[in-house]
């Protein structure tokens, strides 16, 4: 079959598909916020310094996992559980189970929350058109995409992946903390990456950065009265990969920790599949 793009959602049995086995973090506490609510830069930012609103997301948001970990897991990719979505669903499309949905390509964010219990908060895009990300739409996003998620250099990776949030709903020392000015994760936090056949994953471990862990555990004991989203973008840093875009976006809310999470224990490596 040609898995340069995904089916039409509906045609879709979602009881069978990737976003639903295991099941993902309760729905009413997760969302894909409007990606244009972003500002990014534009094409002529170089120049001018004038950012843009974003358009539409790149990729699409299908599930948001916060799993309980005995202790942080950063030397193997959620993708590569055998006993997470990204596996299940390879292996139930390798059996030709109907109503699957295994997209083309998966990008995986994988925050290490500094807590206790650990918790790895994991946020799954679809990629539905391969062009989107190996360079061959003709796009700016493209053309960057291709190089941070396919080349060689994770300096390269460190220096371009960036994170804009945003503080819906929350009270004052939250906001103040968080902020909502854009930032390359990889100069403040450690980032390891992955790539399987069918996915790319990075994880972020916050608990590399002091500055960072205090903020997210402010964050954390306001959980349940917080609305925060998150943009995740590529850093256009020359007219070639300008216009920006958004990656993929992320909505959490009144996130509750206190309700039975999903645990995972780390696997072996010749586990490890596709």
């Amino acid at each position: 079959t040609d898995q340069s793009q995904s089916p039409p959602i509906s045609s879709i049995d979602l009881n069978n598909s990737i976003a639903n086995i295991p099941l993902p973090l309760d729905q009413s506490m997760w969302a894909e916020p409007d990606a244009n609510s972003f500002r990014v830069r534009g094409p002529k930012y170089l120049d001018d310094k004038v950012k843009i609103n974003a358009g539409k997301s790149k990729l699409r948001l299908f599930a948001v996992d916060i799993v309980t970990v005995e202790s942080p897991i950063r030397d193997k990719a959620m993708c590569a559980n055998p006993t997470e979505r990204v596996q299940r669903a390879i292996e139930r499309e390798r059996d030709n189970v109907g109503g699957n949905h295994m997209p083309p390509y998966i990008v995986a964010i994988n925050l290490v929350l500094p807590s206790v219990p650990v918790y790895h908060l994991v946020m799954y895009y679809a990629v539905d058109d391969m062009s989107t990300i190996d360079g061959t739409d003709g796009s700016s996003f493209s053309r960057l995409a291709n190089k941070f998620f396919f080349g060689e250099s994770d300096e390269f990776r460190d220096n371009t992946f960036k994170l804009i949030p945003q503080i819906v709903e929350g009270n004052f020392m939250v906001r103040r903390a968080v902020g909502s000015t854009p930032a390359i994760m990889g100069n403040k936090l450690k980032q390891y990456y992955f790539r399987g056949e069918r996915y790319f994953e990075l994880l972020l471990d916050i608990t590399s950065s002091s500055v960072a862990t205090s903020v997210v555990r402010l964050s954390l004991g306001y959980a349940a009265t917080l609305v925060v989203d998150m943009a995740f973008l590529l850093e256009g840093k020359d007219e070639n990969v300008l216009p920006e875009s958004v990656m993929g976006c992320c909505r959490l809310k009144n996130v509750v920790f206190t309700k039975k999470l999903r645990f995972t224990v780390p696997w072996n490596e010749d586990e490890d599949q596709e």
